[in-house]
């Protein structure tokens, strides 16, 4: 799969050529004039240009001169009607790498661009790649030869999806761990790559310590989209729950309270998350304190500016837009989305984490669906009455998991404070039962002095 430029002001002849290019499996985009093709050529982002010379405003030999001058060096052909030899040989001393005399078939349009496509990569050495004993890792993840092998050392695959993949691999002048994070080859569709593209935007413009940080992004010289983040050390909060069942209230309130404040940083700068759940949640081990919490995986998400637009359940090519156990109704439903609609979500994870699963579950993704619709939410302490749980949370629940939005808190730093104020009850029995004991001795004390002093008088 290539990246394709078409540059012709024939729109029968271009859209034949991209219809076909398409149907090759080829990224294709097609400029009309000479100025716009020379604006696109100037971000030098294609693996191959089809250039037709007899442009209206800037002809095709020109434009090849000025790219050739500035070092550019992806293979051209070159369209033309002009069938001497003199004009050929004007073409490719102009740079092109090849030229084709119109009419044509698409056939023989498809031999020479292959066989450019090889004297290309031919004349370009392979960047060697960093570390040893990786070259397995790298030809399965047709990461053999790339710049971005040669810019990282790949140590590790550390986890795998139906789209993606994620490398453990480190930057060598800086010495640090990052993470690097791509789209399969065959999942490189352009919906999927704009859902990448636009969670590495997202993300670079988001500095908060509980969400994980973005140092690069780009596209290897195969047109796979990457992403290169911070590593994070430590386990992911699915992992915790599926080994703990539930986590103890002081600790799951710790983990709540941190994941609140990164979801209002991000909503305060008009991100929504749109696919909260624990799988989506690392702890980061801090030696001698407690873990940090990082959120992961923004690629669901979406500007609170576009809300305006339906957000509808399923993208173009039918995947669900969020995770099932943990979708807001409206989500659901495809209405247009606000902060509510994530903070219901992290009620769900909330939920699991002081009970052990989320509030709906079932055999299937649309039985867990209607059951977000239809079913109330069964009560944290009717389901775990062994855990003594604060009533103060059902409350919290019920409300972060209202059917209706505007029936829920109205934003993430509303729950963030009943949740403080429900944490620091845990410790006000404690400080009471100090404050009696030390009003005990205090009374103690004074009736000792008093009986001193009576005896000291009546003697």
């Amino acid at each position: 799969m290539a990246k394709v430029l078409v540059v012709d002001d024939d729109p029968l002849l271009s859209g034949t050529l991209e219809d076909w290019l398409l149907g090759e499996k080829h990224n294709v985009e097609v400029a009309d004039t000479g100025f716009k093709g020379w604006e696109k050529l100037q971000k030098n982002e294609y693996d191959f240009v089809i250039l037709d010379w007899d442009l209206p405003d800037l002809n095709g030999v020109d434009i090849l001169k000025m790219y050739r001058g500035a070092g550019n060096t992806t293979p051209v052909l070159l369209l033309t009607g002009r069938s001497s030899l003199d004009d050929k040989e004007q073409g490719l001393d102009s740079g092109a790498d090849d030229y084709l005399t119109k009419p044509f078939h698409v056939k023989e349009l498809a031999a020479r661009m292959r066989a450019a496509m090889r004297k290309g990569e031919a004349r370009q050495p392979k960047p060697k790649a960093l570390g040893e004993g990786n070259e397995e890792m790298l030809k399965s993840a047709d990461l053999d030869g790339t710049s971005l092998a040669a810019h990282y050392e790949f140590i590790a695959t550390v986890g795998s999806g139906g789209v993606g993949v994620v490398f453990k691999a480190r930057h060598p002048r800086l010495d640090k761990l990052v993470a690097i994070k791509m789209l399969q080859r065959a999942e490189a569709k352009d919906e999927t790559v704009s859902r990448f593209e636009r969670e590495a935007q997202i993300i670079s413009r988001l500095e908060h310590p509980g969400i994980a940080t973005v140092h690069d992004f780009g596209v290897t010289e195969r047109r796979q989209p990457y992403m290169v983040m911070e590593f994070i050390e430590g386990r992911g909060l699915e992992a915790v729950l599926a080994e703990r069942d539930f986590l103890p209230l002081p600790e799951a309130l710790d983990i709540a309270l941190q994941i609140c404040d990164a979801l209002a940083y991000a909503h305060e700068h008009g991100i929504l998350h749109r696919d909260i759940k624990p799988s989506n949640v690392m702890l980061k081990d801090i030696p001698g304190k407690a873990p940090i919490i990082k959120i992961l995986d923004f690629g669901c998400a979406k500007r609170q500016e576009e809300g305006i637009e339906k957000a509808p359940a399923l993208t173009q090519t039918g995947q669900i837009i969020g995770s099932p156990p943990y979708m807001s109704p409206e989500q659901i439903k495809g209405k247009t989305l606000s902060e509510r609609s994530d903070l219901y979500s992290f009620g769900c994870l909330l939920y699991e984490t002081l009970v052990g699963y989320p509030p709906h579950s079932g055999e299937t993704a649309v039985e867990i669906i209607f059951k977000h619709l239809d079913e109330p939410v069964i009560p944290i302490r009717a389901v775990r009455p062994e855990l003594n749980l604060p009533q103060e949370l059902d409350h919290l629940l019920s409300n972060a998991l209202a059917l209706d939005p505007s029936m829920r808190y109205g934003s993430m730093r509303e729950i963030q404070k009943d949740l403080e104020r429900i944490r620091a009850g845990l410790t006000a029995p404690k400080e009471a039962t100090k404050q009696a004991a030390d009003d005990k001795h205090s009374d103690t004390l004074k009736n000792r002095l008093k009986g001193i002093f009576n005896r000291f008088h009546q003697s």
